[in-house]
């Protein structure tokens, strides 16, 4: 065997002594911190602003000066009538990104009674197929689905925002009463789950 060769397997040799009998070698390792800041998470709240000021209205044939309404509960409707129940709710929102959708919530007009008659189930029916909302107040645009409305804060955020909301009921009129019409005749709902929702997007 020439120097050269000689040369190589002693090399070969060390290499091996360095890594030890288990074939393992010590490496170098560092770390460093980096600040990454804090992650606040925004809000969405929705809260009834006065609980006793809503006002009904009622508009006969949809046309003409709307009428208050003293006690909803007292009140006999007929087909023609269009309900409106008016009051204002608090909305907070805060979030960049947050966009979130305004609606009349589901159960909000149901049957009257504790076993309701088959004419307050069809009437609680007829009733839900029209009623939806209208919302007034700053931040606040229709969606793409009528009877929806988008609350978008912005950066800035909603911080107690005070919005108008009107609950549309209407008890549609036609010129020849249908089957599902005439089933409603002294059916009875309740009002008391009547409610907005606000769902982020």
């Amino acid at each position: 065997m020439n120097k050269l060769v000689k040369g190589a397997v002693a090399t070969a040799a060390g290499v091996a002594l360095l890594m030890g009998g288990a074939g393992t070698f010590a490496y170098w390792n560092d770390s460093v911190g980096i600040t990454g800041g804090t992650i606040t998470a925004g809000n969405l709240v929705v809260t009834d602003a006065t609980p006793t000021s809503g006002v009904w209205t009622v508009l006969k044939n949809g046309v003409g000066t709307a009428t208050t309404i003293t006690n909803i509960a007292t009140f006999v409707a007929s087909p023609g009538d269009k309900f409106t129940y008016t009051k204002s709710v608090t909305i907070t929102a805060t979030g960049d990104n947050l966009t979130a959708t305004l609606a009349l919530g589901a159960g909000s007009i149901t049957a009257a009674g504790t076993v309701p008659t088959a004419a307050s189930t069809a009437l609680a029916a007829y009733l839900t197929k029209t009623a939806g909302i209208t919302a007034i107040g700053t931040g606040v645009t229709a969606g793409a689905v009528a009877g929806t409305y988008i609350i978008t804060p912005g950066t800035a955020g909603v911080t107690a925002r005070t919005v108008v909301v009107s609950v549309v009921i209407e008890f549609p009129k036609n010129a020849l009463a249908t089957t599902v019409e005439n089933t409603t005749k002294l059916g009875s709902v309740t009002l008391s789950g009547l409610n907005v929702t606000l769902d982020q997007q």
